[in-house]
């Protein structure tokens, strides 16, 4: 048995999802007139937690709103596959009940969990997502993260453009410490030591001064374990990966590039 047939069999039962209603393109079973979403056109936009995602989005759906807009509305989100695959499987496979997760470190055990069992953690989870045969259009997700995921991505979803913004350490963890997402609840000690040594002295001025607090500190390095803290190290192996180094540039100009790629499909 297949960890997708495992997936399909023992963990799908068991959950009652609205899949059909919010994504009408999509089963997370496999059918005959859908096909593995690995076998499809993608735009696959990357970005560590704080490093403006959603901002970026928001920017292109200003650009080209009808297009963008469609385009996400697709397929689930990384939190919607990880709430409707990742996380339900992790726990069925350590013995736990099925339960709703909303602690941002507690969600970096499960899907970490998963990805221990199952090749290219969160990626290989977005390939067990199928898409109906008759939908041909444009696709955009911000679904993966981290040098395992992208790989797996590069080397097993070939119509797949991987996007990753990539941020300094130090400023996400400002951004971090500054917004109220309902997803940002973690509890832990203020620790720097996941940092590279050359920011840890300055990490630990700005948790003095209010500039970055526990939270954020918490966070990031739950989130570091499992996908680091820098962008792809490969990616000028791979024509299908672009990087843009959004310290600099403003909302607008990171979508503005991000636009510029998608129109070159």
């Amino acid at each position: 048995m297949t960890n997708q047939d495992f997936y399909v069999s023992s963990v799908y039962p068991q959950l009652n999802l609205p899949v059909r209603d919010a994504y009408p393109h999509i089963s997370l079973v496999p059918t005959d007139s859908h096909e593995s979403l690995a076998n499809r056109q993608l735009m696959m936009l990357v970005a560590l937690t704080g490093t403006g995602k959603s901002t970026t989005f928001e920017k292109l759906a200003e650009i080209s709103s009808d297009r963008v807009s469609d385009a996400m509305c697709i397929i689930p989100s990384r939190r919607e596959v990880a709430d409707w695959i990742s996380i339900p499987t992790a726990q069925v496979l350590l013995g736990e009940p099925i339960k709703s997760v909303k602690d941002r470190v507690l969600r970096f055990h499960y899907t970490r969990t998963f990805a221990e069992h199952v090749s290219g953690g969160m990626a290989g989870a977005f390939s067990w997502v199928n898409v109906s045969t008759d939908y041909q259009g444009h696709i955009l997700s911000e679904g993966i993260r981290g040098d395992n995921e992208i790989r797996y991505a590069l080397d097993n979803c070939h119509g797949w453009q991987i996007v990753e913004l990539a941020l300094h350490p130090l400023i996400r963890l400002k951004r971090l410490s500054s917004r109220d997402d309902v997803f940002d609840k973690a509890e832990g000690a203020a620790d720097v030591s996941f940092l590279p040594d050359e920011m840890q002295d300055e990490a630990r001025e700005l948790l003095l001064s209010g500039d970055i607090t526990p939270k954020a500190l918490t966070i990031m390095r739950a989130e570091s374990e499992s996908y680091g803290l820098f962008s792809f190290k490969d990616g000028d192996s791979y024509q299908n990966y672009h990087c843009i180094h959004v310290d600099d540039l403003t909302p607008m100009q990171v979508a503005e590039q991000v636009d510029s790629i998608m129109n070159q499909r």
